[in-house]
């Protein structure tokens, strides 16, 4: 294996070929800077005649030779896309040194993977690196995080600022970090990992088709003793809810999405057991019915999910593979 950094950007598409052109242009000046690079996009049988725009656009831009685009033949979740990816191109090339997990719906500012790169290269005992996520305007996003667990579940349902503040540590979300700083996981829009890493930990768990795979991934890389951090000087624009149309412009209470309840589902049982996921389930409800008390009491509207409760019994019953 080389010496120099050589980093595979795994970029999995799925109906968002005006985002990756985008994401592709602002990795230029990282190819420009003399960093070592190839990037890989997958494509999740978007079915928009994706792969044809993108790779058009690499053509015509002339960046074939660090950028390809192709089919990956079916759309089986993120985890499922990126695993995909590197076993097709990273695994068989023992030359890259680095990996770096990048969404389509992100830009990046410039050295914003050289940054990340180097933290990784200075800090050997960090297994995961992310970056600072940004609006377009400049203005942070959330991308720091404590682990989900049985007892943060609580808190998580009470949603009170009162407890909140009692107990900061419940809160999974940490609050926005100023510099950098080491964290339970950090954002899948962009982290970066080791290769030795990833091939020790092993790559993501892709009974996740949407959200806690990287939560999930994290957690083994922790558990072999290795650190995550935010990198503050990796700045990267993420156009929040575009690669999985969330985005509302809306203000409505919507229902849980049924994929990130079964993946809070299937995150539980891997590292808290069964009896640890349905405590997690009586804890959120136990601290949502005081929400409710609180609300009710105080003539407050309530703001709950959509059908919250039927949701987290239904799904606190359902078996995970």
């Amino acid at each position: 294996m080389s010496s120099l950094p050589h980093v595979a950007v795994l970029i999995l598409n799925y109906r968002t070929s005006a985002l990756v052109t985008d994401c592709l242009a602002s990795l230029r000046d990282e190819i420009a800077s003399g960093l070592k690079m190839r990037v890989f996009i997958g494509d999740a049988d978007s079915g928009d005649n994706s792969v044809t725009l993108i790779q058009d656009y690499i053509a015509a831009e002339g960046i074939g030779e660090w950028a390809q685009c192709f089919d990956i033949g079916r759309n089986g979740g993120f985890a499922y896309g990126n695993n995909e990816i590197f076993r097709r191109f990273v695994a068989p090339d023992p030359s890259f040194t680095h990996v770096h997990f990048l969404n389509p719906d992100t830009y990046i500012r410039p050295g914003a993977v050289t940054a990340l790169v180097r933290f990784l290269e200075a800090h050997r005992g960090a297994g995961v690196a992310g970056s600072r996520l940004e609006n377009p305007d400049g203005s942070p996003q959330s991308c720091a995080f404590r682990f989900p667990a049985p007892w943060r579940e609580f808190f998580r349902g009470a949603c009170s600022s009162v407890l909140d503040r009692l107990v900061p540590s419940s809160v999974v979300t940490i609050p926005t970090p100023t510099t950098t700083q080491e964290a339970d996981w950090v954002s899948g829009a962009s982290f970066m990992m080791p290769r030795r890493v990833l091939d020790d930990v092993g790559l993501m768990d892709d009974g996740y088709f949407l959200y806690f795979e990287e939560t999930d991934l994290m957690a083994r890389v922790r558990r072999h003793g290795l650190s995550v951090w935010h990198v503050h000087d990796s700045r990267v624009v993420h156009l929040e809810g575009q690669s999985t149309k969330q985005h509302s412009e809306q203000p409505e209470v919507r229902r849980a999405s049924p994929i990130w309840l079964q993946s809070r589902a299937r995150f539980l049982r891997k590292h808290h057991g069964r009896s640890g996921a349905t405590l997690g389930n009586f804890l959120f409800l136990s601290g949502n019915l005081i929400y409710l008390l609180h609300r009710t009491v105080r003539g407050r509207p309530v703001q709950n999910p959509l059908h919250v409760w039927r949701d987290y019994l239904t799904h606190g019953r359902r078996r995970q593979p």
